[in-house]
């Protein structure tokens, strides 16, 4: 048997996530959410719709909400499918993620927005950052994704403990492929939609997307620089 866990970080999620929730456990044996210091009823209504969850006190962003999900989730399940809770994703698509780990074909499956070309429901301005981190992330990792940015994934177990979760925000994405493919692990897309008339983030597009850049190419200097030592 085949053991799989949905891991949402949260932040101020309570419209979206119960019904996100109640989706998504069709699919998998758990949910855990990492409620990030949320403010409102997040934590609440993540318990009454039967997920598990893990409380940070203070709002410590992305990268430390999978971080803790990740270590508290460990050895216990063969498969990690991350999801955001605010609706964007559509559960029902939760199989196209886990085909090819369960296929034996991948080990970390990325869902993308763009695998058959432009969004149409993406907003322009979105599209041309995300082209940018696009190429960063590719280049960084030496791989050729075409939505880095997505946080809809499904990891295999084995691939779990590269991953150094360095970065505490929205970086995290793209710093998990690169580990990801430094370590040798197959990475493979599928198609996925995504709403955008529910997104709330409260972050300013392009100075989330320059401040995501920075710490690519932060991250690849480092990492090019520890490695000639």
């Amino acid at each position: 048997m085949v053991r799989i866990i949905a891991l949402i970080p949260a932040f101020n999620e309570e419209v979206a996530l119960g019904s996100v929730i109640l989706r998504t456990l069709q699919y998998v044996d758990d949910v855990l959410i990492v409620d990030d210091g949320s403010t409102d009823a997040t934590n609440q209504i993540a318990r009454l719709a039967g997920a598990k969850v893990i409380t940070h006190p203070n709002n410590l962003g992305k990268g430390e909400g999978l971080k803790s999900g990740f270590q508290a989730i460990g050895d216990d399940y063969d498969i990690i499918l991350t999801i955001d809770g605010d609706g964007q994703h559509n559960p029902d698509e939760i199989p196209l993620l886990l085909k090819p780990i369960l296929d034996g074909e991948a080990d970390l499956v990325n869902g993308s927005r763009y695998i058959n070309g432009p969004e149409e429901n993406t907003p322009a301005y979105r599209r041309v950052g995300q082209q940018v981190l696009d190429k960063a992330t590719n280049i960084s990792a030496g791989i050729d994704v075409t939505d880095s940015q997505s946080g809809f994934r499904a990891f295999s177990s084995k691939c779990c403990s590269c991953f150094r979760f360095k970065d505490t925000g929205f970086g995290i994405e793209s710093e998990m492929l690169v580990d990801a493919a430094e370590n040798g692990y197959r990475i493979v897309e599928v198609p996925i939609t995504v709403r955008y008339d529910v997104d709330g983030s409260t972050k300013d597009p392009v100075t989330h997307g320059v401040g995501v850049l920075l710490n690519i190419i932060k991250d690849k200097i480092q990492r090019t620089f520890n490695g000639n030592k």
